[in-house]
């Protein structure tokens, strides 16, 4: 385990952070009226989606009436885009004013959502900093930053978070991982950013290398993780491994490009239990709803993340669905003082990634957890097609390393664990891990699963 430390309470917004429920709902009407106003009169998105709804301008007496304003989606946003050309009518701004971008993930113009912003949105995306600040980072450390630059939401606001704090990153994402280590140690860290499968990556490399990462890292003190979920014990053998405490944010293209959301001092995990993610509910108006009724969920329910935002001026978003499903947590479950309510750490994942296995609603996060709970499995591959009976078939190849002790007992307590908890049968084959992709460089997404079953029906079997 990483040294330990006491929990010092390090505020970004020492203001913002200590005030009360109350209170941060009386800020968050009064930034949300102001924000209406102003959409109300000058953005021509809204006016036609709202008054469809059959709402009439003027301000809200509550938080809860907010309901009433209809929810709008990707498909939304993207439409508007293609008709209005290239930022739709949501940019309400003078197009002189758009100071930066930043896209979606998606491979075209009609996949890829654009989100303007201003100088004044910019310099809101150091909100950024608040997930390093709360993690410990100080004004005169580093950050070694792990991600490719890109108009993706990972270039302004992590900079300018990071430089309100502490000193400018190095950047090695456009790196393979034996050039990355090679710079780490040559530059040193005090912080690093970095996903959970290439921090995986990078573990498994040192280690090939013959070399424990805190060996290499000694003055290493906090990991930075987003953008995928992980299990418990993958925190706790990573934080092991480098000796240095493992937090997380989260943040989107949707979220001002940036984190909206992050784990307080307490860090990811603290004592075998998942922490929560604050939000930064002085920014943003967030609600977690069923995604069917989108009637709030209850503290320790899985909902539909919805985004508003109380201080964008360019490119808006007003009860966007996200589609992440996460699960809501009251900030009574944390003991840091904050008064902001939060997500569960580590479970976040999409309500389009669910994949339907002979009527079961199978998640793919659920199965990363139990699979990488288990230390001999490096890497695996999932995919869904029709078998030769017609009938659907979940093979999942394993990435176990030749000669593992009891590698026959743990692909049949592996089998056991996913039925009991997902009502579906796998097929399991153990595969060398290097038959698998490793997830060693640039930090594109995991990619673990495929669904055939469309194509085998195009082509009438499985391939």
């Amino acid at each position: 385990m990483p040294p330990a430390t006491q929990v010092v309470h390090r505020p970004m917004y020492p203001v913002l952070e200590r005030l009360t429920r109350e209170e941060l709902k009386a800020l968050q009407l009064r930034r949300l009226n102001r924000q209406l106003e102003r959409l109300w009169s000058t953005n021509r998105f809204y006016q036609r989606i709202w008054r469809e709804a059959g709402l009439e301008p003027g301000p809200l007496k509550s938080l809860e009436d907010f309901r009433r304003y209809p929810v709008i989606a990707k498909e939304d946003v993207l439409a508007d885009q293609l008709e209005h050309p290239p930022y739709g009518e949501r940019l309400g701004v003078d197009i002189r004013d758009v100071f930066e971008i930043t896209l979606s993930s998606g491979t075209s113009g009609k996949t890829q959502e654009i989100h303007a912003h201003t100088v004044r949105d910019a310099h809101m995306r150091a909100l950024h900093g608040t997930a390093f600040r709360w993690a410990g980072m100080g004004p005169d450390e580093t950050l070694v930053f792990h991600v490719g630059i890109s108009n993706s939401a990972s270039h302004g606001p992590f900079h300018r978070g990071i430089r309100a704090i502490g000193k400018l990153p190095y950047l090695v994402g456009h790196l393979g991982f034996e050039k990355r280590l090679e710079l780490m140690q040559r530059l040193g860290m005090d912080h690093m950013y970095v996903m959970p499968s290439a921090l995986n990556g990078l573990t498994q490399l040192c280690e090939k290398q013959g070399h424990a990462p805190r060996e290499l890292f000694p003055q290493l003190k906090t990991i930075m993780l987003s953008g995928e979920g992980w299990p418990v014990e993958f925190i706790e053998r990573m934080e092991e491994a480098w000796g240095a405490r493992i937090f997380e944010g989260y943040g989107a293209s949707q979220t001002y490009g940036g984190y909206i959301m992050s784990t307080c001092e307490h860090g990811a995990v603290t004592d075998g239990r998942r922490n929560g993610l604050h939000w930064y509910e002085w920014a943003a108006y967030l609600e977690v709803v069923d995604p069917d009724t989108l009637e709030p969920v209850g503290p320790g329910e899985a909902g539909e993340l919805i985004v508003t935002h109380l201080e964008k001026e360019a490119s808006p978003l007003v009860r966007f669905r996200m589609r992440d499903r996460v699960v809501y947590r009251p900030w009574t479950d944390c003991s840091c003082g904050r008064q902001l309510d939060m997500i569960e750490a580590g479970t976040v994942g999409r309500w389009d990634d669910m994949v339907k296995i002979k009527g079961e609603n199978v998640f793919p996060l659920e199965v990363d957890e139990i699979i990488f709970s288990r230390d001999a499995i490096a890497e695996y591959q999932a995919r869904v097609y029709i078998g030769d009976k017609g009938r659907d078939v979940a093979e999942i190849r394993l990435g176990i390393p030749e000669g593992v002790a009891g590698a026959e007992e743990l692909v049949e307590d592996l089998r056991n664990e996913l039925k009991q908890r997902t009502n579906v049968t796998f097929d399991l084959r153990v595969v060398s891990p290097d038959e698998l992709p490793s997830y060693t460089t640039p930090d594109a997404k995991p990619r673990r699963w495929t669904d055939e079953r469309q194509q085998n029906l195009k082509t009438g079997g499985a391939s």
